[in-house]
């Protein structure tokens, strides 16, 4: 996964949009005889978010330097003054563009969290005063306290769940919001120091937080949970074709199916295209058949593509009426893939062997052929 603190500059940087324009800088306020003081514009102040941004890409090489306490007090010297300068900028923002205060406020609640983690005492303290104080970022600033508990031993499995019970109390005081989401998110993905540190999280944010985001990500862990726990046991994939027909992997019993979850806009699944085409070639007449679950939201695009590809024969799983609305295919959303390509291998006997065949099905393939479909 792509580290949590690039994801969060990146998203700061999409606070200044192109609604931040040179005339922004006019202050109504004003008193008509007040010196003037010229306010940046908006691209400015973007170019700035962007060149902090590309800072802490070249020190955020890795999880490990927010996670490792060692990594995180080397980095923490050099990552702390990007962040207060990028935590500046926001305050610039609001000062041209107002209606972004409440956006930029939760945001900036995750700077602190991020500085207090890599042991800013100014951050320290200003998340604790947000924690206390009864203001809209009052549950955000609690939950990310814990959080910095949470990864102060990231090898700790008894000081986590102790961390878990707090925030499950807060999650019970306040089911609704959408902060504790990220949080518990953040618990059961990055330094987590056992299986049953994160399955605890999960579980708070599935059972005891109501809120639509949390709905949303319930239903994704509950397909990863399928995925993970899958392999090993017998498995059948059904959706619809393309051309509106019904499908299921029961028809191919006997065969080894590859399964791949794709699409046309992937660069990456179109860079696997021609190994995938490989595999066709070589096994397809020694008993392997391929589907392809298409996480297309444009039909048109998906035929277009097929239309120029002949050598893809292999059916293609497109749900029309789905696919559009989420902008996703049903089949993958059940499974929790919320990466793409993903690529599945299951044997003759429809047991789900891997989930993880993109890096090695060309060595698992010929394997599996040679089993024994009884």
């Amino acid at each position: 996964m792509r580290h949590l603190i690039l994801v969060i500059a990146l998203c700061a940087m999409g606070f200044v949009g192109l609604s931040l324009r040179a005339d922004d800088a006019k202050d109504p306020k004003a008193p008509a005889d007040a010196p003037k003081v010229a306010k940046r514009t908006g691209e400015q102040i973007q170019a700035d978010l962007q060149k902090a941004g590309g800072e802490l890409q070249g020190i955020l090489t890795s999880p490990d330097v927010l996670i490792d306490p060692a990594k995180r007090k080397e980095a923490g010297p050099k990552i702390i003054p990007i962040m207060k300068r990028m935590s500046a900028l926001f305050d610039e923002v609001i000062s041209i563009e107002p209606a972004a205060a409440e956006e930029i406020a939760a945001t900036k609640v995750e700077f602190l969290t991020m500085m207090t983690v890599f042991g800013d005492a100014d951050a320290t303290a200003a998340l604790g005063k947000l924690a206390k104080d009864a203001g809209k970022q009052q549950v955000a600033a609690q939950s990310a306290q814990q959080l910095v508990a949470f990864w102060n031993d990231p090898k700790d499995e008894a000081a986590q769940l102790k961390v878990l019970d707090e925030v499950q109390k807060i999650a019970k005081a306040n089911p609704k919001d959408e902060s504790l989401v990220g949080t518990l998110m953040k618990m059961s993905k990055m330094g987590n120091a056992s299986k049953a540190v994160a399955e605890k999280a999960e579980t708070i944010l599935t059972t005891d937080l109501t809120s639509e985001g949390a709905q949303q990500v319930a239903g994704q862990i509950k397909g990863e949970k399928k995925m993970r726990d899958g392999v090993g046991k017998p498995v059948e994939l059904a959706g619809t074709k393309i051309d509106g027909t019904a499908f299921t992997t029961k028809d191919w019993k006997g065969k080894v199916v590859f399964v791949d979850f794709w699409a046309t806009w992937c660069g990456p699944c179109i860079a696997e295209l021609p190994r995938v085409k490989k595999a066709y070639i070589d096994f397809h007449a020694k008993g392997l058949e391929i589907l392809g679950v298409s996480c297309d939201s444009s039909v048109d695009d998906l035929k277009g593509f097929l239309e120029k590809n002949k050598d893809m024969p292999w059916p293609q799983l497109f749900d029309a009426k789905e696919n559009p609305k989420i902008q996703w295919n049903p089949l993958a959303k059940e499974w929790g893939i919320n990466g793409i390509p993903t690529m599945f291998l299951i044997d003759k006997k429809g047991i789900l062997r891997s989930v993880e065949a993109r890096k090695d099905f060309e060595e698992m393939i010929p394997k599996l052929l040679e089993e024994k479909a009884e």
